[in-house]
This record gives C-alpha cells, sequence and structure tokens, in this order.
C-alpha cells in the first residue's frame, strides 16, 4: 500500500512539474494569478 502511495505521490509531483514547464516554455505565466510581483504581469498588459 505504501507503494502504491508513494508511486502516486510522483507521477503527481512529475505531472505538475511538467505542466508548469510547459507553461513557461510557451511563454504563459506559471504563477496561478499574474500580480505585480510577477515578471509576466508586464508582458500581458
Amino acid at each position: 500500500m505504501e507503494m502504491f502511495i508513494t508511486i502516486l505521490l510522483i507521477a503527481l509531483a512529475i505531472f505538475i512539474l511538467v505542466k508548469s514547464a510547459k507553461k513557461k516554455i510557451s511563454g504563459g505565466c506559471d504563477c496561478g494569478s499574474c500580480s505585480s510581483h510577477c515578471p509576466m504581469y508586464d508582458e500581458k498588459k
């Protein structure tokens, strides 16, 4: 049972990292909500 949970957590972490990397590579904001402290904020204005 512990192995299943570990594999599930690793798969979820990889999925989140890949999704974030795809957004960043395509030029999108990967912070979730662009605020004035985000470097992509100026580009979206």
